[in-house]
């Protein structure tokens, strides 16, 4: 076992070390008694909260519809071994209106799960995307702890009309320069566009224009001072083809840049020399550089400072007495901005850490002369992934303590050192990254540098740890055409960065995998990353005293909890709850509630199919009991999203790696449906004729199957477990919240028009009341409310009426004598209809019995497998061409005692260069990955 996780089993061991007195103003020592109580607390807060750390290697950096993702996931606890705490993942992809499109569940296993996402074209549409995964457990620390990763979703098929974009904001005046060009940079020729200024709640502004013959359009608006520049998009339709390309317009305004100055140790202390760190971020969410000066109250300049690295930098300054200091910033744009720094204590400590080349960090403790006293003793320790590595007390007698602290003492990963006075208070914090370069070592040998189209290419692994001896490990490995696919996301992050830095840090960070690159500005920014984000989550005041109880169970098995109460919402205790079944597999199981009224049913089998279960409180004679049955589900998609930048359209300043993935991916999945249908068989594509569907009792005007777009009940119980609003959101094209013609209120929007909502034939504005005291958006907040209330398993079907055809007899019924009889029909304003049909038949009454719920947990989601052609013979499927963008993936390589494994994949057809990358973990502390080239020529 790795030895720093044998210290996270002895933390007695710890404190081993008296430190070296190098400062004749003070003196380190081991821990004293009173101190001790801090180190006990923080490892007891430790054991009771571990903390899980999640990373998925995703096969390649984007798809197109139609287009599956395949990933491998790695759950591990702070220490890097597995997690025992949960045995589910929860994976959601995301649009870009912060929608949950697909909410997954993959089992876990020995910290390592499987899994892909089919990218269904109903579901799925040309976007931005994020995909964020979690455990329940994961959950209890904050939406930055959670995984994230970001994806541009291509539409199959995309026509390739590329656009270069360049936009600049002075003021308020916006302008867009565009060059609209074909897949081969030739001119577009003219276009009569309709463009429209919009963010993803209103459009702003809307106009004609068209573009020269050689594809260039000038763009010029001036915005009003409420337009938000953040999400802020250009969306251009030609009118001759009704294409749309969508064009992010990333500008920022001076005055909503977020600017934070952050001293080290974390306060400013007068007459104390202090390194401060900075960072400028845009709305992006990604940094901007500035350079700037400190000025104090008499407009003096004091220092000049400038970013080092993504909008970063830092500086040092000694804050005088009775001064205040402003900082007077200037953007690339010209554009300036003042700034004020923090308050500046007239009392107190600050930490500060130097981490150079040498093996030892370098501490120093500062302190006002209030603050400094022999017999007043400080506490400083250093933990490092969940554990205690270091603590020792100080005793300042003068202004300043300066020791070292060895790196040995301390694994790979960052180090997060805090200062505590006598009383046990935390007064200062500092991080430091410590790398001993001790990581996997990953090799990939796979014979030759060249092989020929649909040549069989074997891959041979060999993982070494640092002293050379074979490592037992899990990995995954893709190989994709580089023709294709940039493979620039392993340079940006990977296993190591998010598991070993980006876990620890507080907020989006930019390319965390170029701080660990030969380039020679690194080391100084990485200790700025952790100058200015750096952070761990502690709540000092929990861990001192003592941690509450998590919001969120860990989830070692699948366990359906809930909670029986009484009319008056109180608990009733040893009540008798039953549980049953329906569907493939028949459960039948019982418990009773304690007396908190809580009940909890353990040891299912694994469900990958739909299932409901219909769950019962009865009282002692065997009554259904007149009370409420609430489930603590987990299964249930979580609603705030945690920023994370958007990608940029694959057609926005592209170039031809991705415009040839765009092109071949259609063809590919063309010719992979010819090939399924047998070796050689070439069938045209088959087209069903069938009937409309019909939605069984159905109240549509319009009568059976007349309508625009229908979700019928196979679509829906397809959904799984998610409210009406949210059923509508994913199946309805073009449905979203916006503003229609009339006002400014918020609404649902079909399109451009103003939705009306029939529960089986009931229009539920009819019972909509306008509020008294006029609360904004109250109307929207009534439908939000009704949909929100009736799940997808209420409803059996959905019919969209939106063309004039269709809509003639809902107008009529709502507005008979031409004026608006129901509240939201605005003479004038164009409205569509959902049609909604429920189970029960009585429209948008609540009518759920006492007593009984029926909860459908959602199926754990079972990995495909992954198909690769095997080209046994040459001439296999001679009229078959492949194309494909991931050739071959992996996810499931386990070395051997030898630190071997090996495995074999077939070239496709193209002329180009694959890139092999392989990730993984030994479960046991540590993490590596590699990449490879291979060449794919006419000849080996």
């Amino acid at each position: 076992m790795d030895k720093f996780l044998r210290k996270r089993k002895a933390i007695a061991l710890l404190f081993f070390l008296p430190l070296l007195y190098l400062s004749v103003s003070a003196q380190a020592q081991t821990p004293t008694t009173s101190s001790q109580s801090i180190i006990d607390k923080t490892a007891r807060y430790n054991d009771s909260l571990p903390t899980e750390r999640l990373y998925l290697h995703l096969d390649k950096s984007y798809y197109s519809a139609g287009d599956t993702i395949w990933f491998k996931g790695y759950l591990i606890n702070s220490a890097l071994a597995y997690s025992p705490l949960s045995s589910r993942l929860y994976v959601d992809l995301i649009n870009d209106h912060n929608k949950v499109v697909r909410h997954l569940v993959f089992p876990i296993s020995f910290g390592l799960t499987l899994g892909n996402i089919y990218l269904d074209e109903s579901l799925v549409h040309e976007g931005a995307y994020t995909i964020r995964a979690y455990t329940n457990w994961m959950r209890n620390f904050g939406p930055d702890q959670l995984f994230y990763t970001n994806l541009y979703v291509a539409a199959s098929g995309s026509d390739s009309l590329l656009v270069n974009a360049n936009s600049t904001l002075s003021a308020n005046h916006l302008k867009i320069d565009l060059k609209f060009t074909g897949p081969k940079n030739q001119p577009s020729g003219v276009h009569d566009l309709q463009v429209k200024l919009a963010d993803d709640k209103k459009t702003w502004q809307t106009s004609n224009a068209q573009t020269s013959a050689s594809g260039d359009l000038n763009l010029d608006f001036d915005l009003p001072d409420n337009v938000p520049v953040k999400n802020l998009t250009l969306i251009a339709q030609d009118k001759k083809t009704n294409t749309t390309k969508l064009i992010p317009v990333n500008v920022t305004r001076t005055a909503d840049i977020d600017l934070q100055f952050m001293p080290e140790g974390g306060q400013l202390v007068e007459s104390l020399p202090t390194h401060i760190g900075f960072k400028a971020i845009g709305e992006d969410g990604k940094g901007i550089n500035i350079k700037g000066v400190l000025i104090d109250k008499e407009n003096n300049e004091e220092v000049s400072f400038e970013s080092y690295h993504n909008g970063m930098g830092a500086f040092d300054f000694v804050p005088l007495p009775g001064e205040k200091y402003t900082a007077k910033i200037t953007l690339p744009d010209g554009g300036v901005k003042t700034v004020n720094l923090p308050v500046i204590k007239t009392s107190g400590t600050l930490l500060k850490i130097k981490n150079n080349a040498s093996d030892s960090l370098e501490v120093s403790v500062l302190a006002t002369k209030d603050m400094q006293s022999a017999s007043n003793d400080y506490t400083i320790i250093g933990q490092s992934r969940g554990a205690i590595y270091y603590a020792a007390t100080v005793k300042l007698n003068k202004d300043y303590a300066t020791f070292y602290v060895p790196k040995s003492s301390f694994p790979t990963g960052v180090a997060h050192f805090t200062l505590f006075n006598a009383q046990n208070q935390p007064l200062n914090e500092r991080m430091s990254f410590i790398n001993h370069h001790d990581n996997l070592k990953v090799e990939i040998n796979s014979n030759a540098a060249s092989y020929a189209p649909r040549d069989s290419i074997p891959v041979h692994i060999t993982v070494k740890d640092d002293k050379g001896n074979p490592v037992v490990g899990s990995f995954s490995l893709s190989v994709t055409d580089d023709g294709q696919i940039k493979n620039t996301d392993i340079n940006k992050t990977n296993i190591f960065t998010q598991l070993l830095l980006s876990a620890d840090l507080k907020g989006y960070v930019e390319d965390p995998a170029w701080y660990f690159s030969a380039d020679n500005k690194a080391a100084k920014a990485l200790d700025i990353l952790l100058l200015t984000q750096g952070w761990i989550g502690y709540d000092w005041k929990d861990i001192l005293n003592g941690p509450t109880q998590p919001a969120f169970d860990a989830e070692p098995q699948y366990m359906l909890k809930g909670k029986v109460v009484n009319v008056l919402g109180k608990p009733i205790a040893n009540s008798s709850v039953t549980l049953l079944s329906t569907g493939k597999i028949k459960l039948y199981k019982d418990t009773t509630t304690d007396s908190k009224g809580q009940f909890t049913f353990k040891n299912f089998p694994l469900i990958t199919d739909s299932i409901a279960f219909v769950l019962q409180a009865r009282n002692a004679k065997g009554r259904i009991v007149n009370a409420g049955i609430a489930v603590k589900d987990a299964d249930i998609p979580l609603v705030s999203l945690y920023y994370f930048p958007p990608p940029v359209p694959w057609y926005v300043n592209s170039d031809s790696t991705a415009l040839n993935y765009i092109n071949k991916s259609a063809a590919y999945h063309d010719a992979l449906d010819d090939l399924k249908n047998g070796p050689g068989n070439h069938l045209l594509k088959t087209v069903n004729i069938k009937d409309r569907a019909v939605i069984k009792g159905s109240k549509n005007l319009n009568g059976a199957g007349s309508y625009d777009q229908a979700i019928t009940q196979d679509e829906i119980v397809k959904a799984g477990k998610i409210s009406l609003l949210k059923l509508i959101e994913q199946k309805v094209n073009s449905f979203h919240e916006g503003y229609g013609a009339k006002g400014n209120n918020l609404a649902f929007m079909l399109k451009d028009k103003r939705v009306h909502f029939s529960i089986d034939g009931i229009d539920i504005d009819r019972f909509y009341e306008k509020s008294d005291n006029s609360i904004p958006n109250d109307h929207y907040y009534y439908q939000k409310e009704i949909l929100e209330y009736f799940t997808a398993e209420d409803i059996t079907g959905i019919e969209v009426i939106y063309s004039t055809r269709f809509t003639a007899l809902y107008d009529e019924r709502n507005l008979p004598d031409g004026t608006a009889t129901l509240p939201t029909a605005r003479a004038g304003e164009d409205v569509a209809y959902l049609e909604i049909t429920t189970r029960s038949g009585q429209g948008p009454y609540a009518n759920r019995s006492t007593g009984i719920f029926v909860y459908k947990p959602v199926p754990i989601t079972v990995p495909a497998q992954f198909y690769s052609p095997k080209y046994v013979v040459k001439n296999m499927y001679p009229g078959f061409t492949d194309l494909r963008s991931t050739i071959y993936w992996e996810p499931n390589i386990v070395t051997n005692k030898a630190g071997e494994a090996k495995t074999v994949f077939y070239a496709a057809d193209p002329l180009t260069t694959y890139t092999i990358i392989l990730q993984g973990a030994d479960l046991n502390g540590k993490v590596g990955y590699t990449t490879q080239q291979v060449t794919i020529t006419s000849k080996k």
